[in-house]
């Protein structure tokens, strides 16, 4: 075989090779799955829980706490001395009794007998005076038939008609001495109440001056209130007078399982600031705490809420809503964050009472957020229904009253602290 023959042959087996690779190659291009195309998604801004804001009339509740004790509180002590011949059967630990009740009877017989001496005493000093005053009267007679102008007073008896009228005198104050020894022995309630305690029982002898029991009364309860400074600037309590109008006291304990309550209002307030705590105190008063279902008990820890000044412009919010203690976060119609200064009246639990510049609906931001700046987007979460009535941005127009559940119990809360 000629050799240009073989190269030839050669050459037309490395065509077709090329071929068929460049044909393979762009077989499997041709056929290759084509990628999908990827669709940059939407960054959304972060979401915040928000709450509409519903500033409204409200009265300032400002809390404090304290025990209960009795508006009188004493020791009974015997007057006059003598064995314990009976007593009353509220004359226990925890009786109830009424006043001029006789708690205790001591035995009488001997004080008797001494009223009985001190009248016959009386009876007989009268008897002296009485022939006393007879004698004078005759010598006066006989000092005129004397014909004599002046007239000696020790022959007109009158030095020895003085001593018997003093005399009288005497013995009608023993006689009432010994009356008032007697009623003594029968040891009377001064008011009505209960008693603490008793120190004494049947059969015992006293002397003057024992103790017999600790009562305290029923009719009246007080609660000494511990205030701050700024506690003070939220009352409108006169200080350094008398109050004859103080403001309402709700005063409320768990007893027996449930809680109770009490109303009461405050009635002045210590004559002196505390020296270890600085704290002045307001005494809250409680007419008749035995009274109702439950008794307010001596000695029974108790919180009160203390009705203060009335704004028209508080906003109660949660306390998250509150940043760096005067300051909160709002949301405009775009969403975009600002800062409002408020002003901070109180705390109370989990709730701050604000007052400042802010409209009905509005968003108030009460979520955490790392980081914050004037004009930055949020997704708001509302916690709680938008309010009715003209809305921020409606200025024209009222959403219609879908939520008068929840603006009633609004109205109902209002109207409660008004009331309180």
């Amino acid at each position: 075989m000629n050799p240009s023959n073989k190269s030839t042959s050669k050459n037309k087996i490395l065509g077709i090779v090329v071929v068929a690779g460049i044909a393979a190659v762009a077989a499997v291009t041709l056929l290759a799955p084509k990628p999908e195309e990827k669709v940059a998604e939407v960054a959304l801004p972060p979401v915040a829980d928000v709450v509409y804001a519903e500033p409204g009339r409200h009265t300032l509740l400002v809390p404090s706490q304290g025990s209960v004790h009795a508006r009188h509180e004493i020791e009974v002590v015997a007057r006059v001395g003598g064995v314990i011949e009976s007593v009353n059967d509220a004359f226990v630990p925890g009786g109830f009794f009424q006043q001029s009740d006789s708690l205790i009877q001591i035995e009488p017989a001997d004080y008797r007998h001494a009223l009985t001496r001190a009248e016959s005493q009386v009876a007989t000093a009268a008897a002296t005076l009485a022939q006393e005053q007879g004698m004078a009267k005759q010598a006066q007679r006989e000092w005129r038939d004397l014909g004599t102008k002046t007239a000696n007073n020790l022959f007109l008896r009158k030095p020895q008609l003085a001593a018997a009228e003093a005399g009288l005198a005497a013995a009608k104050a023993d006689r009432d001495q010994a009356k008032l020894d007697l009623d003594r022995t029968s040891v009377k309630a001064p008011f009505a109440g209960r008693v603490v305690e008793t120190l004494v029982d049947i059969g015992q002898y006293v002397t003057p001056g024992t103790k017999l029991a600790r009562i305290h009364s029923t009719g009246v309860a007080e609660v000494r209130l511990p205030l701050t400074d700024h506690q003070l600037s939220l009352l409108e309590l006169p200080l350094g007078t008398a109050i004859s109008n103080g403001p309402a006291v709700r005063v409320t304990a768990d007893l027996a399982g449930k809680e109770r309550e009490w109303r009461g209002q405050i009635v002045r307030t210590e004559a002196a600031i505390d020296p270890n705590s600085r704290f002045v105190y307001a005494v809250a008063q409680i007419q008749n705490p035995y009274a109702g279902e439950a008794p307010l008990i001596n000695g029974l820890f108790v919180e009160a809420q203390i009705a203060g000044k009335t704004y028209d412009d508080i906003s109660v919010l949660p306390r998250q809503a509150l940043h760096e203690g005067d300051h909160i976060l709002v949301l405009n119609d775009e969403n975009q964050l600002g800062f409002r200064d408020m002003q901070l009246l109180q705390a109370v639990g989990d709730q701050v009472w604000l007052r400042g510049e802010l409209a009905t609906g509005e968003k108030v931001v009460i979520s955490s957020l790392g980081y914050s700046r004037g004009g930055m987007v949020l997704t708001p979460n509302p916690l709680n229904e938008k309010p009715s009535g003209l809305m921020l941005g409606e200025k024209n127009q009222k959403e219609p009253d879908t939520d008068e559940s929840a603006s009633g119990a609004n109205s109902a809360t209002v109207s409660a602290q008004g009331d309180y």
